[in-house]
């Protein structure tokens, strides 16, 4: 299994447009899905044109209006099958190569293939690496044929959504359980608004959920508060309890301890301590702040969390 390459631009959707699930929409309500641009090393791509490759998949995802996502359930990968490679008898010799660069639309979890186009491409240059590199600068981004490819795949991940919902819920429950709160907020927050009937499940769970990981969380900040106290750091004391905000369970206790160590800090001839735990706005929805909470938390989960390793096997079978 080798490591991934994955390109990160983070889009999550927030609308309000209201779309029957069975209906396919707009091409922006379609844009609205996500996928990852991934170079596994499998795929046959010299390691010194993986980025440029890598550019080229994400100008082509843009371009017909998908947005590219580490972690998304959905990918873009490549295959490349070299057709012919000759050294050419000129002085210097150079090598010329003959390339089939095939993209996928994959399905990562179920192994599936959505949508797939080929091209074929030719470079020239001084080593096979500048040859392979020449002509991989030949793809072109706004090819047509690349528009049809992504609709086909837009369509499919469309209808997975639409069928598969109740999955979608099970393993976000699941992974809940798991105590992978992170993963199982960001599966529930990377489903489109596309798919309205679906995007609305999911929003309501996301919060159930993230409230889960906030009072876990806050579990974990309050026991190092309180070890930092009994080391009589206030610098870390203050650390801990500035991660505490007024949606998480242990607030009270929070509270409690701050008026404990206040009286200490008196006691002891010292200066009152100024330290003011996080307040909550009332002229702030309370469950618009916590979506908002479970997004931050996704798109942490999509930066670090995300960057995982898959093995592609199924795919790269030679």
């Amino acid at each position: 299994m080798k490591k991934l390459i994955i390109v990160i631009t983070v889009l999550f959707a927030f609308g309000v447009t209201c779309i029957a699930q069975s209906s396919l929409g707009k091409t922006d309500d379609l844009g609205r899905i996500s996928i990852a641009a991934v170079v596994p090393d499998e795929a046959g791509v010299s390691g010194g044109t993986q980025q440029m490759l890598q550019n080229k998949m994400m100008q082509i995802a843009t371009n017909n209006g998908f947005g590219a996502v580490a972690g998304s359930q959905f990918a873009m990968v490549p295959m490349i099958s070299i057709i012919s490679k000759d050294v050419t008898p000129t002085a210097p010799p150079m090598v010329a190569i003959n390339m089939e660069l095939s993209l996928y639309i994959v399905d990562i979890y179920s192994q599936t293939i959505f949508s797939q186009t080929s091209i074929t491409l030719k470079g020239v240059g001084k080593s096979d690496d500048a040859a392979y590199a020449q002509a991989l600068k030949n793809v072109n981004p706004r090819q047509g044929q690349f528009r049809g490819f992504i609709e086909k795949g837009k369509e499919k991940i469309i209808e997975f959504y639409n069928s598969q919902c109740d999955v979608i819920i099970s393993r976000s429950k699941a992974l809940a359980g798991q105590k992978n709160y992170e993963e199982a907020i960001y599966t529930l927050m990377s489903v489109p608004d596309i798919s309205r009937e679906c995007y609305d499940k999911c929003m309501a769970i996301s919060i159930d959920i993230y409230q889960e990981y906030a009072n876990q969380k806050c579990n974990e900040y309050l026991s190092a508060a309180k070890a930092s106290w009994a080391g009589k750091d206030l610098y870390k004391v203050e650390e801990n309890l500035g991660k505490i905000t007024p949606d998480m369970e242990c607030y009270p206790q929070a509270e409690q301890l701050i008026a404990q160590i206040t009286a200490a800090v008196e006691l002891e001839g010292a200066s009152s301590w100024s330290f003011k735990m996080k307040s909550y706005d009332d002229s702030i929805d309370m469950q618009k702040m916590k979506i908002q909470a479970g997004r931050d938390v996704a798109m942490q989960w999509a930066h670090y969390g995300a960057a995982k390793e898959f093995d592609w096997k199924w795919l790269y079978k030679n």
